[in-house]
């Protein structure tokens, strides 16, 4: 403690901090990394109002001395990295030099994945995140490879088995597990392996494990994150999933039976059926907030776009008739 030498609060100044107190709620699991050197006297008892997700420390310290320093933009990083699923498999297929220098990995927008090949180009990555759309991640067990590994995220990701968990003698430094729709047989076997790992610093998170069916029933269905979700019900979600149904199947039967002098017509009849549908369903328990109205329009979008890849390009009438439609009677 005597190493520390007069101790003082940081204010922060830097970028649109005006000079409040450096402080923050953290999760309750000291990550291993960290080592406890001892207890001071609190500088004050307000209690803070915000939460980080990670520990983070020095970050905030950093970047207020880079201000103070007369730096104002964050410093390009040669550790940190991201790609989306797309691009990353286009570099994975070229004969390039691991990039050893990337600590820092995030990867989004995945369909599918290699990770023999990942673990392969990026050697020392301590801190992965693997954000999918539903997609698949195959050879998942070779993560264990990534001795350095300290956090790992991964969401919306399948394929993985129970033989591909990480293993704590593998990845002995990994002090953060976040899992979010993963399958259940691989959620499982890590909330077994991990969870006694806690009190010796691993956070672990371990929600929405899905079944195979679940997987092969949701992949089409844009209001999948919706299951689960705090403030909607299981009612409400599947009477949400099927409204979005009735809707998509009548849009697409507009281009297949109707002429195209009145399919924009139908278009607006069938948003306002829409619009009406969730008034409904958001009157019985109020749940549709500023995320759920965007979800619910990227919805008639991902409708829209199916009907362009069937029946071909040039339906954007029919997407603002639809909109229209929905904007006329929406309550949310």
């Amino acid at each position: 403690m005597a190493d520390l030498g007069d101790v003082a609060p940081l204010r922060l100044t830097h970028h649109s901090w005006n000079g409040a107190l450096s402080f923050c709620n953290h999760t309750w699991v000291l990550p291993r990394s960290h080592k406890v050197v001892g207890a001071m006297p609190l500088f004050h008892d307000e209690p803070a109002n915000c939460w980080a997700s990670g520990w983070n420390l020095g970050d905030q310290l950093a970047r207020q001395r880079r201000w103070n320093s007369g730096v104002r933009g964050d410093p390009v990083v040669a550790w940190k990295a991201a790609y989306t699923g797309e691009t990353v498999n286009e570099f994975l297929s070229q004969s390039t030099a691991p990039r050893s220098e990337v600590t820092q990995l995030t990867i989004r927008d995945i369909d599918s994945l290699d990770c023999a090949q990942l673990v392969q180009r990026f050697p020392r990555v301590a801190w992965l995140h693997l954000h999918g759309r539903l997609g698949l991640l195959s050879a998942a067990g070779e993560l264990n490879r990534l001795v350095s590994l300290q956090g790992i995220s991964i969401i919306d990701l399948f394929g993985m088995t129970r033989e591909d968990r990480l293993q704590p003698q593998c990845v002995a430094k990994l002090e953060s597990v976040d899992l979010y729709s993963i399958p259940a047989e691989y959620a499982s076997a890590m909330h077994s392996i991990w969870r006694p790992e806690i009190p010796a610093g691993t956070y672990v998170s371990i929600l929405r494990a899905r079944k195979p069916e679940w997987v092969e029933e949701n992949r089409s269905n844009p209001l999948r994150e919706w299951d689960g979700r705090e403030q909607i019900s299981a009612t409400t979600y599947k009477r949400a999933v099927a409204q979005y149904k009735t809707t998509r199947n009548a849009i697409l039967q507009v281009f297949v039976a109707e002429p195209a002098d009145i399919q924009l017509t139908r278009a607006e009849e069938i948003g306002r059926a829409y619009g009406e549908a969730f008034n409904r369903l958001d009157r019985r328990s109020v749940f549709i907030e500023t995320v759920e109205r965007e979800e619910l329009f990227a919805a008639l979008d991902h409708i829209v776009n199916e009907a362009e890849a069937r029946y071909g390009p040039g339906l954007e009438g029919a997407r603002d008739s639809l909109i229209s439609g929905v904007e006329s009677v929406r309550d949310w």
